[in-house]
């Protein structure tokens, strides 16, 4: 369980008009993709806007994303929906990191997928031995089967009994739900919350958690210079969460996007911010600034 410094006093969130107002404070971009870049579908053609002036001013921009894919598998989807390479220094994804730890702690375990067949690209070159749910040791989960027809009461049965067999579980994906285009999916994150009521142990990789932020400094060879504080780091995200509370978590400043699965707060260009974070329980996180939409 991650705590917020409960000693953080209530700060105003002010509104930018756009990314350039802070420009001349910050080096380093850490921003993420569904809600901000794009709605799966098709990029914001505003958000397209923002990376080009910040190219264009040297900064270092990190899309950073709690897929449970390998980068490469992104930055291919991306290219698709016009997202090209030459907008960004590096794609780090939760998969990234996931594969990481299992490159070094998988120990020749039994591992049982749950998950898409779609993200079994995570597991390429990893020599895994996969099972069925009766013969695992440890779960390695991505998200739900079927995310577009699936419920997650639908795995009800399968996380108690899981649960009560006492193996542990791995998300490859912090985020509960996500938008595709108009309609909302549950992912990852959802089934490992569950799985934890279940009683059922769950380690994470992705955001809000720190690793994802270091491995991602180490990938730009940027992490001693952070350390050194000789560099200054920024969050973009749409997720109070994972985005907004893992920019907490690091101690470093953050934007919250409003037209992402928050947008149903967001009326009149007014937004009851201590109501939103009380929506999550987590009514003591700092945000720094927002936008309806990532605008230059």
């Amino acid at each position: 369980m991650i705590i917020v410094d409960t000693c953080m006093q209530k700060l105003k969130t002010e509104k930018l008009s756009g990314i350039q107002q802070i420009l001349a404070k910050y080096d380093v971009f850490f921003i993420d993709l569904w809600g901000v870049m794009h709605n799966g579908v098709e990029c914001y053609s505003n958000a397209i806007k923002v990376l080009t002036n910040l190219k264009n001013n040297n900064k270092k921009i990190v899309l950073i994303s709690n897929a449970p894919r390998p980068s490469e598998t992104v930055e291919i989807f991306l290219d698709k929906i016009n997202l090209p390479k030459s907008l960004y220094d590096k794609v780090i994804t939760s998969g990234d990191v996931t594969r990481s730890f299992l490159q070094k702690e998988s120990n020749n375990q039994d591992f049982f997928h749950l998950g898409p067949d779609k993200d079994k690209d995570l597991f390429k070159d990893l020599n895994l031995n996969f099972v069925n749910q009766d013969k695992c040791q440890q779960i390695i989960c991505t998200g739900l089967f079927h995310a577009e027809k699936e419920n997650i009461e639908d795995y009800h049965d399968m996380l108690i009994h899981l649960a009560s067999k006492n193996i542990k579980m791995i998300c490859a994906n912090p985020d509960e739900v996500v938008h595709r285009g108009s309609k909302l999916e549950y992912c990852a994150g959802a089934i490992a919350k569950k799985y934890e009521e279940a009683g059922g142990v769950v380690r994470y990789f992705g955001k809000p958690y720190p690793e994802i932020y270091n491995f991602a400094l180490h990938k730009l060879n940027l992490l001693k210079d952070f350390e050194d504080k000789t560099i200054s780091v920024f969050v973009i995200g749409d997720n109070l969460k994972t985005d907004i509370k893992g920019a907490n978590l690091f101690n470093i400043n953050s934007l919250l996007i409003l037209n992402g699965i928050y947008k149903d707060f967001f009326r009149n260009n007014e937004v009851d911010f201590e109501k939103l974070k009380a929506s999550v329980n987590l009514e003591l996180l700092k945000i720094n600034y927002y936008q309806d939409e990532l605008t230059w």
